[in-house]
């Protein structure tokens, strides 16, 4: 039954706002592969919508989402959860989207393409250290 040496020291809830279907298959299959609990949405509303009813150790957003943007969905995630551990992902890196992401207090700015153990590594970093916090 514990054959499966994968699962993480913290599996975690989170949430993935992307709006590419790709990126979005391969955040849910590393993370669910991981043993985490993952929902995914494709647009920043439905995302706040769900950060709003359900509790989550991570939110994991791209930052080029149509509508809301990225930077937009994680100043509105910090006024229904102010503890909330973010990710922003994001395939058009520029200084002041990094520094708009450091100011809003996100705990990694990813570039795409990714690396899978990259992404991981950084989920489960998050997410311990959001307990560790909460503890």
């Amino acid at each position: 039954r514990m054959s499966a040496p994968v699962a993480p020291k913290v599996p975690g809830r989170i949430l993935v706002i992307d709006d590419d279907r790709s990126a979005r298959m391969l955040l849910e299959r590393v993370l669910t592969r991981a043993g985490h609990s993952v929902s995914l949405v494709d647009t920043a509303e439905e995302g706040l919508v769900r950060l709003k009813a359900e509790p989550f150790d991570l939110l994991v957003t791209d930052k080029n989402l149509p509508g809301i943007d990225g930077l937009e969905v994680l100043k509105q995630a910090r006024s229904v959860r102010p503890n909330l551990r973010a990710l922003l992902i994001t395939g058009f890196p520029t200084p002041e989207t990094q520094l708009a992401a450091n100011d809003l207090g996100v705990h990694a700015y990813v570039t795409k393409p990714f690396g899978v153990h990259d992404i991981l590594d950084i989920c489960e970093a998050a997410i311990r250290a959001s307990r560790g916090a909460a503890a």
